[in-house]
């Protein structure tokens, strides 16, 4: 069924007491009680399409407010978002900053401990080396060690 058809049959009631006065304006050979019958037909009809438009436009004006209610709180939620997501994009912003402050402070920190694993490294290295001649003097060559002995404790 289509939407103007629909509209057709919802006035048809109205289109019928139109199309009733007409005719009977038309009439000439209406007596008095006659017109008195249809007027009072006429005011009836009227009476009740007037509380129908009545009804109607309560209805009407109670969900317009029910619209404008809605429409208020969508904006007030719509607003609300609008400011959490400012509040997101600060504290975004401040992640990231913090972040980026992290990244150059692991940097630097990375830096500094390849530093000193150089230096223990090349500490354990000169170690390992005086061990190995003082074992090789102590193990292999016991007169060479106390040579060198008597020569420290000479030069003191």
């Amino acid at each position: 069924m289509s939407i103007s058809s629909t509209r057709k049959d919802l006035f048809a009631e109205e289109e019928q007491l139109i199309q009733q006065g007409r005719l009977t304006l038309a009439k000439i050979d209406l007596t008095e009680e006659q017109w008195r019958e249809e007027y009072k037909r006429m005011i009836e009809a009227y009476e009740k399409l007037l509380m129908s438009a009545k009804t109607l436009t309560r209805i009407a004006d109670r969900n317009q407010k029910r619209l404008d209610e809605m429409n208020a709180e969508l904006e007030r939620q719509n607003s609300l978002l609008r400011e959490r997501e400012e509040e997101a994009k600060k504290h975004q912003s401040s992640l990231v900053h913090n972040y980026q402050k992290i990244v150059e402070e692991q940097s630097v920190i990375d830096k500094r401990v390849g530093r000193v694993q150089i230096a223990l490294l090349f500490m354990i290295t000169i170690l390992t080396v005086m061990i190995l001649f003082m074992l090789y003097y102590l193990i292999l060559a016991p007169h060479q060690a106390i040579y060198w002995m008597e020569r420290f404790q000479a030069s003191k």
